[in-house]
């Protein structure tokens, strides 16, 4: 029997993920899996666990946390196909949502209760997901579902440091928003999709999709979802004023972001995006903060095998 590689994140969910997990580790023991627990002890910590299990030979692995910890999952998978000329259609990814936006799940359909999502995992029903790579000067990440540059990485930095400060609850990205945007300091960057320029300017906000949500279940991409299709899709809202900023976010709220006018959408395999002046702006993944500007994103050209209902 194949083993599967369980990395549990502890701090996950404002920390309250604890000891919990261990419950639902024996559910699936209970229901037949072999499942190795391994835990996170520090950030970024689970990119390196899933890069070693992957280079012994292991090939199934069950996130344990949030979006974050999911990202840091496919991160060290990613690394390990790259350094290795490894397929990772040959590897198998299961989530079980001990986060707190929990967005990834809402694409791939996962329930968020947590003796539900073992059984998902017990029947054994895949998926194929597109693997997208983030190159930065500081190295390589996968974005899972959701990215962003400018004011959408603003408010996943400042509301990461109230997390880390004890602040807690769903609605904590929502309220951290309308202060990043009136603090946004918008600066200049060339967009180049498949080779086409298409924005140079000033940026407020950038939003890459492979799935659909962000921000526990908001909606800023025209179409998402179809996350092994073959293309990613980006919004751009280029360097409007704070005022116009606060007006067009709120429709994050009801889902039309990115049909509004003087948003740029383009569906792309391979996007760069270059700073303009030496004060580049973060990068978001899937909550995290990988880096800074210059990014390229692009599609790897191959699909892993996701655990879905």
């Amino acid at each position: 029997m194949e083993k599967w590689i369980m990395i549990v994140n502890p701090s996950s969910a404002s920390a309250t993920t604890g000891e919990t997990w261990k419950d639902t580790s024996a559910l699936l023991t209970e229901g037949g899996l072999s499942v190795e627990p391994v835990v996170t002890q520090h950030p970024g910590h689970a990119i390196q666990l899933a890069q070693e299990a992957a280079e012994k030979g292991s090939r199934k692995f069950i996130s344990v946390g949030g979006d974050g910890t999911l990202h840091e999952v496919m991160s060290g998978l990613l690394r390990y196909a790259d350094a290795s000329g490894a397929d990772l259609g040959d590897f198998t990814l299961a989530v079980l949502p001990y986060g707190t936006g929990n967005d990834w799940i809402k694409t791939a359909g996962i329930p968020k209760d947590m003796n539900e999502a073992a059984q998902c995992i017990l029947r054994g029903q895949t998926a194929r997901e597109d693997v997208v790579r983030l190159t930065f000067e500081n190295g390589v990440f996968c974005m899972a579902n959701i990215g962003g540059i400018g004011l959408d990485a603003d408010i996943c930095y400042n509301t990461n440091t109230l997390k880390k400060k004890g602040y807690k609850g769903d609605l904590l990205y929502k309220l951290v928003a309308p202060y990043s945007i009136f603090a946004k300091k918008r600066q200049p960057v060339e967009i180049i999709c498949d080779g086409e320029p298409v924005y140079t300017g000033k940026l407020y906000t950038v939003v890459i999709g492979n799935g659909i949500y962000r921000g526990g279940g908001l909606k800023q991409n025209e179409a998402g979802g179809n996350w092994s299709d073959g293309w990613l899709e980006v919004s751009i809202m280029g360097g409007v004023s704070h005022i116009t900023g606060l007006q067009r976010m709120m429709h994050v709220f009801s889902g039309d972001f990115a049909t509004l006018p003087g948003i740029i959408t383009r569906k792309f395999r391979k996007m760069t995006v270059k700073p303009l002046n030496d004060k580049p702006d973060r990068v978001e993944s899937d909550g995290e903060i990988p880096g800074t500007l210059p990014l390229t994103v692009e599609l790897t050209g191959q699909q892993i095998q996701i655990i879905v209902p």
